[in-house]
């Protein structure tokens, strides 16, 4: 559940790390290149006062550059640190059960935020669980 606005996050971290906008734009620089993903200042902006919430290409850019996880900066309530797996750690489909598989499909929600019937879920459960395999 979310607890928190993105805008919030990031004004914590801000304050956190004593950082500026023009810091965090700086600090960017090297993932934008890396994610052909491009930030600006007036965006920034906009997304610490809560103006706007960035798309999934500029929160994953966020989320790279200060070091923390996606979810956490969007406000949820989990852990901030990143996970980062090698090969030998990256989940697979033996390490969740059927249950696991369906809840994970269970949060999953529409691009509108409604929540997916029963039949959705059902294609996104096989949809996880089909990408699990291939690892």
């Amino acid at each position: 559940m979310r607890k928190h606005s993105t805008a919030d996050r990031l004004q914590q971290l801000m304050s956190e790390k004593s950082l500026k906008q023009v810091d965090i734009i700086e600090l960017s620089k090297h993932f934008q290149d890396k994610l052909d993903v491009k930030l600006g200042k007036s965006a920034l902006s906009q997304y610490v006062n809560g103006i706007q919430t960035p798309d999934q290409k500029k929160l994953a850019l966020l989320a790279l550059t200060l070091d923390v996880s996606e979810a956490w900066l969007m406000g949820y309530d989990v852990p901030k640190e990143r996970t980062y797996y090698t090969n030998e750690e990256t989940p697979t489909l033996s390490c969740y059960t059927s249950s696991d598989l369906r809840k994970m499909a269970e949060n999953a929600k529409t691009f509108d935020g409604k929540p997916l019937d029963k039949e959705d879920i059902t294609a996104i459960q096989n949809l996880i669980e089909i990408y699990l395999r291939g690892r």
